[in-house]
């Protein structure tokens, strides 16, 4: 096993922690977990309304409460960071506390890049605009493209007047409208859709043509972006074991113990801890960014929105403590090596990006 001193010279500072402060979500997207379960938080399709059902199931879906935030910004602090996100899963503008929330990170250090799916910036619009701590907005705009016309365009053009605001009020922050939707022919009508009208808003024409997995960024005008990339599916553990039972292929003791304790955090050594099955590959977690979910399980990686790698817990650990972890260094260490080492990680296909 590592010792203390040991993990610390594999974990560099890190600049990005990602704090889900809501999993709660107003949106049924296909292509995120929030939008295969029936608990999502939505009384209209695209309304921003919580039903009682979502709001009475706190197990599910719920809201980071501010004690715990705080330990989240400490922690951040902690380690280094210089940036925060208020996401993993869930619309973080849908809670209650959101505006307190930015406030509190103007009495930090800390910068926050809002990832938002836009439904509700005609309401957190001038608050997001009036705070310093934010340094950039990801507009979700590929999610519209699943939602009745009408509501579609009446979000793309409350964003695109969020867009025109700043321009004037901000113009030192940074936007990027998404279409991360490249490639799926379903969505080629509303991705041209929103091409027209970014050019008739801004006057300017953006011919995202050339697309490729080195040029996904577009200037539209100053610091607003088009930004587009293909759809990925979030990793899952469940998915490999359906993968593998459909094979008909069987598991080691060691490994099904491992997928058994997958969402726990794991304190044996590193060869009981991951097994002998490892996979090529590598991934920015725990050296650019770790994750903070909604109650307070710190995980290795922005796309673990189940905590499959939980690595211990901001409630009762301090976050240099938990990413300085045997089983954090042991990861961090395959990802050095090009090796995947949790099975995790093995499902993903998004960390294939980075080869």
């Amino acid at each position: 096993m590592y010792g203390f001193s040991q993990c610390e010279k594999y974990l560099k500072k890190m600049n990005n922690v990602y704090i889900e402060i809501t999993n709660v979500c107003n949106l049924h997207c296909s292509f995120c977990p929030c939008g295969k379960t029936p608990l999502s938080a939505t009384k209209n399709e695209g309304e921003h309304t919580l039903d009682s059902a979502t709001l009475q199931n706190a197990e599910a879906r719920t809201f980071m409460p501010s004690e715990l935030f705080e330990k989240c910004i400490a922690g951040a602090q902690e380690i280094g960071a210089t940036n925060v996100y208020f996401h993993v899963l869930g619309e973080p503008t849908l809670h209650p506390g959101f505006v307190h929330y930015v406030k509190k990170l103007e009495q930090t250090p800390l910068k926050l890049t809002l990832t938002t799916n836009g439904s509700t910036i005609e309401r957190t619009g001038p608050q997001i605009l009036a705070s310093p701590a934010v340094r950039q907005v990801n507009f979700s705009t590929h999610a519209y493209a699943e939602l009745p016309r009408e509501t579609a365009e009446r979000y793309l053009q409350n964003v695109l007047d969020f867009c025109s605001l700043s321009i004037v009020q901000r113009p030192d922050l940074y936007i990027n409208l998404r279409l991360w939707n490249v490639g799926a022919e379903e969505a080629s009508l509303w991705n041209s859709y929103i091409l027209g009208r970014i050019r008739k808003t801004f006057n300017v024409e953006v011919t995202p043509g050339h697309f490729c997995s080195r040029h996904k960024s577009f200037n539209i005008t100053g610091r607003i972006y088009l930004h587009e990339d293909t759809r990925f599916e979030w990793p899952s553990l469940e998915d490999r074991r359906k993968t593998k039972d459909e094979r008909g292929e069987s598991r080691t003791d060691k490994h099904a113990y491992l997928y058994d304790r997958a969402e726990q955090s794991c304190t044996e050594c590193k060869d009981e801890r991951i097994g002998k099955e490892i996979v090529a590959g590598t991934c920015r977690a725990l050296d650019t960014h770790v994750a903070i979910l909604h109650d307070g399980r710190v995980v290795a990686c922005c796309l673990d929105h189940s905590g499959q790698i939980t690595l211990g817990n901001i409630s009762k650990q301090t976050l240099p403590e938990i990413i300085n972890s045997p089983e954090a260094v042991y990861i961090k260490e395959g990802f050095t090596q090009h090796e995947l080492r949790h099975p995790f990680c093995q499902t993903c296909h998004f960390c294939k990006r980075f080869k």
